[in-house]
């Protein structure tokens, strides 16, 4: 069984190693994870160091999970555009690989894009982080030898520590002002669950392109009755009646993925 090569391994790549106990895995990454038993653990920046030494140069799956190294444009470059130039060249001109996945956002979508957003709709970015990410999307399926299955969540939480409820336990009287009166959400549970299964089951090998991977819009009130059922919404948040864009997760649905 050929290993699976995951960038920037951290919170998501240690999940979809969990789940994939008997599948090898090397991780890249400049800061370490808690280690598994499954996975061979390489410490690595790809801004500061030109050379990236693998036990293994034949891959089945690459997933490359990057950030940005700072929330400004800048840090967004650096994060995603500098470090992919680096990493496809590696890729393209070292190591065999047989399936691509790349994980960015549904941030390249912009209020223009509207509700019910699909696969099918021209992204619309309505800031320059999100025109960066969509830069380096476009530089991935340009230059990888396949086409990438390329992974669009929206508002990633943990199910342990959602965020309403982190802002509720360190409440220091300043009610949090929302921007929209909902939210897009995806678990961090359910995204590994996704790659996961891209990277194991054989008969998902044709699926490509871009993939929403989104829940139904929900009002935050409503999310913060399941997270916080203990606690009223209006004592911690003020509320907006401002309505954002919204997805379509059909296509996901219909994947086989999850």
């Amino acid at each position: 069984m050929k290993k699976v090569l995951i960038i920037g391994y951290g919170d998501i790549g240690s999940r979809i190693a969990a789940r994939l106990t008997e599948q090898e895995f090397i991780g890249v990454s400049r800061s370490a994870s808690a280690p598994l038993p499954n996975v061979e653990f390489i410490q690595h920046d790809w801004m500061r160091e030109s050379k990236l030494t693998l036990p293994s140069m034949d891959f089945s799956t690459i997933v490359m999970i990057l950030k940005p190294s700072a929330q400004d444009p800048d840090g967004y470059k650096k994060g995603f555009l500098d470090a992919s130039y680096q990493m496809m060249d590696f890729f393209n001109n070292n190591i065999s690989y047989e399936k691509l996945l790349i994980v960015t956002s549904t941030r390249v979508y912009g209020l223009c894009n509207g509700r019910n957003i699909t696969e099918a709709m021209k992204p619309l970015p309505d800031d320059e982080q999100a025109s960066i990410i969509l830069e380096y999307e476009d530089f991935v399926t340009r230059e990888s030898k396949i086409e990438p299955l390329i992974l669009r969540p929206s508002g990633l939480y943990d199910e342990k520590a959602h965020w309403m409820k982190n802002h509720v336990d360190a409440y220091n009287g300043e009610k949090y002002r929302l921007r929209f009166s909902e939210a897009n959400m995806f678990s961090r549970t359910n995204l590994s669950l996704v790659i996961a299964s891209y990277i194991c089951n054989k008969e998902l090998f044709h699926i490509s392109g871009p993939l929403i991977c989104s829940e139904t819009a929900q009002k935050y009130s409503d999310v913060f009755s399941l997270v916080c059922p203990e606690h009223s919404f209006e004592d911690f948040f003020i509320s907006s009646d401002n309505i954002g864009k919204s997805f379509d997760p059909q296509k996901l649905l219909d994947s086989g993925l999850m």
